[in-house]
């Protein structure tokens, strides 16, 4: 357990994995998940089985990386019977389904459904899809340099706020407090870079901010990076998927720092205006590791009549109390943006991972978010309109986890939410579920 939390607590502190891309090593991980709840719409649902595949070769100079996410999707009748299950590779994954049903939501969800009041009253669900499949291959021609080409690279720089794991695992958790947002990261890496942050208003909860520090996504790139017992450093570049000559831009990252001491930057959109800067930092004292960073996005001083810049500044502690075995992780932000009448947003968060015994675990993570508003409220003579609010989110999601042994673990989980938006409508949703994972790392086989 010493050494489990020890890991977890380093990979806080460096922010990246040299090697990684998705996988961390070579070999396959299965992830299968089975799970029911009551989302914002409709009743007590079943929703089916989602099995990610994924799996990852090195050979010689060569790594390939891919990953298929399927279902047998539950199909509900109209009095919340199960009828059958669809077979299909899907976009859905257990941490879209806390918030969503099909049957209710898929036709509501960005399409302009609206309440009495006037806002969209569907949870944005643009940043809870995963890719249905993903392929990463990457060439190294020498020592510590990478030549990539993916949809799904993962290339990253430093610390930022993050959903706890991917989508698709036991440990996904809600982003930012669970603002909602309209932001998509992998729309964001082939069309464009410029970052829209949904206005108060138009979505219940709003004051989401997005952070650039994964610098290569859904692109081709190169990187040199190199790690030692004492130093670490890391830089790259990559020209996002959709670019075109005619309007050129790239990305950028780069780290340096020491054993518990390290610096990052990174630019999403370099030669055009609307890019993204991010900034951060990590060290370590003792049990304890500290993370701090922050977040400009939509750049563009020059134009006086358009007000849609947005940042963020936000910290997270890890404190490692290893006799105890626990990892406790509180963190958190505070959002503004460059239109003066939309006032800013916070939210604070904590992990908690403890080893109750040898194989077993009990983790969680519960945060609060108080969302943005527009000051202009007041001033209308609508009462309803002088009573509005940035509305909050309460959210607790327990999980416990038995490892049975080194490749296979079990895990189940329960996710409260409560939230109540900016008009006072209360919209409380719970999910529930359990996971079997089946790791199988080719690379310790092989050292064996």
């Amino acid at each position: 357990m010493k050494k489990i939390l020890l890991g977890i607590s380093c990979a806080f502190l460096l922010g990246f994995s040299a090697s990684a891309q998705v996988m961390s090593h070579s070999g396959i991980k299965n992830t299968v998940w089975t799970g029911f709840g009551n989302p914002f719409y409709g009743d007590f649902v079943y929703h089916g089985v989602i099995d990610t595949i994924q799996a990852r070769v090195d050979v010689g100079q060569f790594t390939l990386e891919g990953m298929i996410n399927w279902g047998a999707i539950a199909n509900m009748t109209d009095n919340g019977n199960l009828d059958n299950f669809t077979f299909k590779i899907t976009e859905k994954n257990p941490f879209y389904y806390h918030y969503n049903y099909d049957k209710y939501d898929y036709n509501r969800v960005g399409s302009g459904n609206t309440n009495s009041k006037g806002y969209n009253n569907a949870i944005q669900v643009n940043s809870l899809v995963i890719d249905p499949y993903y392929v990463n291959f990457l060439w190294h021609p020498f020592k510590n340099f990478d030549v990539g080409l993916g949809t799904k690279l993962n290339w990253k720089v430093g610390p930022a706020p993050g959903h706890g794991e991917w989508l698709w695992e036991d440990e996904a958790h809600v982003s930012q407090g669970g603002f909602s947002t309209a932001y998509n990261d992998i729309l964001l890496s082939k069309d464009n870079i410029k970052f829209n942050y949904d206005i108060p208003g138009r979505q219940d909860v709003v004051g989401f901010v997005h952070y650039a520090n994964k610098y290569a996504k859904t692109a081709i790139g190169a990187r040199y990076y190199l790690e030692t017992d004492t130093f670490n450093v890391q830089f790259g570049a990559a020209i996002p998927n959709g670019v075109n000559t005619d309007n050129m831009f790239i990305n950028t990252g780069a780290q340096f720092g020491f054993k518990k001491f390290n610096l990052a930057v990174a630019y999403e959109g370099l030669f055009q205006k609307d890019g993204n800067f991010y900034a951060g930092a990590s060290f370590g004292i003792s049990q304890f590791y500290f993370d701090v960073y922050t977040a400009i996005d939509s750049i563009d001083f020059d134009n006086d009549d358009v007000h849609d810049m947005s940042y963020s500044i936000g910290a997270a502690m890890t404190i490692n109390i290893e006799k105890a075995r626990v990892l406790i992780r509180p963190e958190g932000s505070f959002n503004w943006f460059e239109e003066g009448n939309y006032t800013p947003a916070w939210y604070a968060g904590v992990t908690v991972n403890w080893g109750i015994l040898k194989n077993l675990y009990l983790k969680g993570y519960t945060s609060f978010a108080a969302g943005s508003m527009d000051k202009r409220w007041k001033d209308s003579p609508d009462s309803d309109v002088r009573n509005y609010t940035g509305g909050f989110i309460y959210d607790v999601r327990p999980l416990i986890e038995f490892k049975l042994s080194d490749a296979h673990s079990f895990s189940a989980y329960v996710d409260l939410e409560w939230r109540t938006a900016f008009d006072g409508t209360v919209r409380n949703c719970w999910s529930t579920g359990a996971f079997w994972t089946y790791d199988f790392n080719a690379s310790s086989k092989r050292k064996k």
